[in-house]
């Protein structure tokens, strides 16, 4: 298998990943927390009243191929739950967009300021969308959030450890070899909405072949 693991340590987040960084007027600049224990990628919203984004990708560089065995893996915790229009999605993605549901191809948790976590999936012909997990995160409590690819008719989402949404299927098989990259963006069209997410890490990885 190929491996690939951040743990967001030192003083500077890590030239594989691409900063989403929007905002005319305020702060949204992904940085790596001060001093937080273990490291922290913090992406942060504020309240001007605005468009704004914070988030990583790999750039559009899209190496993870869907029919590989793939798997991605999120410690992660909303920091600051988003608010007004304010929402977060993380998982894994074609190319980036500013608006999450113009993502062509996303496999991804979606959450937004009453904390309750839902799953999304989106092929170009297979979609499901806002499917709840039965979990509702707190502000400042981390999670492990897992999505299997092992099977890509069926997809499969893990937040500590449990199944979520097993009762539906997460169909991604229009197209086998699919070419994803990681992807957290937390974003707004406008207003004053805010948010934060710190994640812990990332973990990904797949067959060679």
């Amino acid at each position: 298998p190929t491996w690939w693991e951040d743990d967001f340590h030192g003083d500077s987040i890590g030239a594989l990943w691409t900063a989403i960084d929007v905002s005319a007027a305020g702060d949204s600049t992904p940085l790596l927390a001060a001093d937080a224990k273990n490291g922290i990628l913090r992406l942060p919203l504020d309240v001007t009243s605005e468009a704004q984004e914070s988030g990583i990708t790999w750039g559009d560089q899209r190496p993870l191929v869907l029919n590989q065995g793939l798997n991605i893996e999120f410690r992660l915790a909303l920091q600051t739950l988003p608010t007004l229009l304010s929402e977060v999605v993380f998982g894994l993605a074609g190319d980036k967009n500013a608006v999450a549901d113009t993502v062509a191809e996303s496999l991804w948790f979606k959450a937004d300021g009453d904390g309750v976590i839902v799953v999304e999936n989106d092929d170009t012909t297979n979609t499901n969308d806002d499917i709840a997990t039965g979990t509702t995160l707190t502000a400042g409590t981390f999670a492990v959030f897992r999505i299997d690819c092992a099977v890509i008719t069926d997809c499969k989402f893990y937040i500590n450890g449990a199944r979520v949404a097993a009762a539906t299927t997460f169909d991604m098989s229009t197209v086998a070899a699919l070419a994803l990259q990681p992807y957290v963006h937390l974003a707004k069209a406008s207003g004053a909405g805010l948010g934060v997410v710190d994640v812990d890490y990332v973990k990904i990885w797949q067959k060679r072949s």
